[in-house]
């Protein structure tokens, strides 16, 4: 590999690493995964199951999203849809 596709490549792989830390997610479940894994749940965030909440469309919060796993501390998660994508808006142990 010569040394231009080395950095062409390395500038691809921070431009992908900036998009997913810092801009909203393209789908719910990976919103509410990412959201695990700032949440130092790694493992959480790769094996749990994702499932919409009753609550969609609040005003307020926005759309409920449950994490399945008893270990999790704060599975009730909500989101809201922008042009860019899903962020979370509220996290907590109750809806």
């Amino acid at each position: 590999m010569s040394k231009k596709s080395k950095k062409i490549v390395l500038t691809l792989v921070v431009i992908l690493l900036v998009y997913f830390l810092f801009l909203p997610s393209i789908t719910p479940e990976l919103a509410v995964r990412k959201q695990l894994l700032f949440s130092f749940h790694p493992i959480k965030a790769v094996t749990s199951e994702v499932r919409q909440g009753r609550i969609s469309n609040d005003p307020k919060y926005g759309t409920l999203y449950e994490v399945a796993d008893q270990a999790i501390t704060e599975p009730f998660i909500y989101l809201k849809k922008s042009w860019l994508g899903w962020r979370v808006t509220s996290v907590g142990s109750g809806p």
